[in-house]
């Protein structure tokens, strides 16, 4: 067969084979919350990393002893370590969201599971930052200034002990409130709508 038959065979095939896909206006639907996404994760990112260096300078500003510092140190070492860690993974998942096209549906898979992991980071670290604070203020009551400034208070006070349940209580409701509302709040419903685009790709 020579290059004339070949060429006349191509011409010969049938136009209607060739087929745009439908399904690229509907994965480009997904651009909008994705690009809100990344905007709420720079602006998470700034702010939580202002509020790990602001913490460094507790012991200044709550005029800590230099026992109380000396507990400090090392809870704020191990929290901030977790921070770091968290800070990578969401760093990494931002850059790598910019690579992504918007004409695959293989990517916009990639970006809902990568963000609803780091959802789940968030809220790992929440918990994480909730139980290394609470242990710091548990130690720093018996180690303040009077050396057992937590003991005097529940002896001194017939409802102490009531008291400090009802606050362990509440401040563990506040923790899983920030843990599991917020995130939820702040990136869940972006992450319904790439859901949504989803589901009706698997329709189409």
């Amino acid at each position: 067969m020579n290059f004339n038959e070949l060429q006349q065979q191509w011409n010969n095939e049938p136009t209607d084979k060739i087929r745009i896909p439908e399904n690229i206006d509907t994965l480009r639907q997904a651009q909008t919350p994705i690009d809100i996404v990344r905007k709420k994760m720079k602006k998470d990112f700034f702010m939580q990393a202002f509020l790990l260096v602001a913490i460094a300078f507790a012991p200044v500003v709550f005029d800590f002893s230099d026992k109380v510092t000396a507990v400090f140190i090392p809870f704020y070492g191990v929290a901030a370590g977790f921070m770091i860690y968290y800070f990578y993974k969401f760093y990494v998942f931002y850059k790598k969201s910019y690579d992504m096209t918007f004409d695959s549906r293989k990517n916009l898979l990639w970006f809902f599971y990568e963000l609803k992991l780091n959802i789940e980071l968030y809220k790992a670290l929440t918990y994480i930052m909730f139980f290394l604070g609470f242990s710091f203020g548990v130690l720093k009551g018996t180690v303040d200034k009077d050396g057992n400034a937590l003991t005097n208070f529940l002896n001194k006070n017939e409802s102490g002990l009531g008291i400090a349940i009802g606050l362990i209580a509440i401040l563990i409701l506040f923790c899983f409130f920030m843990a599991e509302f917020i995130p939820r709040w702040y990136y869940g419903k972006h992450l319904n709508q790439v859901k949504a685009v989803l589901d009706q790709l698997d329709e189409e």
